[in-house]
């Protein structure tokens, strides 16, 4: 590190003028010393900096986190046996896209590394989003610092920074999703819901209602039918603001958990690409928000005619019925 060859540099030449100002034996022998002490410490270093090296590293990090939640990164031995690092240092690059924010972990160790080694941070947690964790090499160096050896990590990980969850002022209404008719459900199968219609030709016989068909005189079959709801729309405002957005984010979470608790399926918005996803579950809700985060939600075909919108605004929450 060059801290370090600055500091040996500097007590080189105050050894060499101390041996100067004062010419005896002591003088010298103390500079020879001083020269000495990097040549030495490489000699004893080296068998585990190679060693380290051989065996080889690998990094990891958490996968998820709520926000301001503190978060590990470490780096540990492939092998998983401990191996000897003298001094490790590895730069870590953190970049929170969907918050447009950028930092750099610098990890200092010295010493066994086995199954795992880490160091806490909680400024990656600042603000929610999908943190990407990179890194290129770490340095294996010698006990005085000065000497290194570079081991490969091509590195590449992903926290996904939750919310944490809010109460809304105004609340979906689970209700929203009421009920509006019946229609045929494909492929038929078990329904609590039946269509009662006069047989066609291809129609299964364990379809028909025999008791019915009696009376008249006409065969007719029991149709699955399935509920057409009438579907509500969650749709958080995105705004450029990181902090703006952990506060509608928050309301977002707690919205959809109750929604999922009380049984309800409902579809969930972005309104920056237009994207819908539908939502049956707690699963659910956090792969719509991995997906916002990414911008990766895809457009899907799905008609919001006649829905209830309820949307998550930056200081308020509003219903916009059709």
């Amino acid at each position: 590190m060059l801290k370090n060859i600055l500091i040996y540099l500097f007590i080189l030449a105050a050894a060499f003028a101390f041996s100067i100002v004062y010419y005896a034996w002591f003088s010298w022998f103390l500079l020879i010393a001083i020269i000495c002490i990097p040549l030495v410490s490489l000699v004893l270093s080296l068998p585990f900096m190679v060693h380290t090296a051989v065996n080889g590293l690998e990094c990891f990090c958490d996968e998820t986190a709520e926000n301001f939640q503190s978060v590990n990164i470490g780096v540990r031995s492939k092998s998983r046996k401990a191996v000897i690092c003298p001094f490790l240092k590895i730069k870590f690059k953190a970049q929170n896209k969907f918050a447009s924010k950028r930092k750099k972990v610098v990890m200092k160790y010295g010493g066994r590394v086995g199954s795992g080694v880490s160091v806490s941070c909680v400024e990656l947690t600042n603000h929610c989003g999908c943190v990407n964790i990179s890194a290129g090499y770490a340095r294996v160096y010698d006990f005085t610092g000065i000497f290194f050896l570079p081991v490969r990590l091509n590195f590449s990980g992903n926290i996904l920074v939750m919310p944490l969850s809010e109460r809304p002022d105004l609340q979906p209404d689970s209700q929203s999703t009421a009920v509006l008719g019946y229609k045929p459900k494909p492929g038929g199968g078990f329904s609590d819901y039946y269509e009662l219609r006069p047989y066609r030709s291809g129609d299964s016989l364990k379809s028909v209602h025999w008791k019915l068909s009696s009376k008249l005189d006409e065969l007719i079959v029991r149709e699955p039918s399935e509920a057409v709801y009438r579907k509500l729309v969650v749709k958080p405002d995105i705004t450029d603001k990181p902090e703006v957005n952990d506060y509608i984010l928050a309301r977002f979470l707690y919205a959809c958990l109750k929604l999922c608790e009380s049984g309800a399926e409902f579809y969930a918005l972005d309104c920056r690409s237009g994207a819908v996803m539908k939502i049956k579950s707690k699963s659910d809700v956090r792969c719509f928000l991995a997906a916002l985060y990414n911008r990766s939600l895809s457009i899907a075909e799905t008609s919001l005619d006649g829905a209830v919108f309820y949307n998550i605004l930056p200081l308020s929450e509003e219903v916009s019925e059709p």
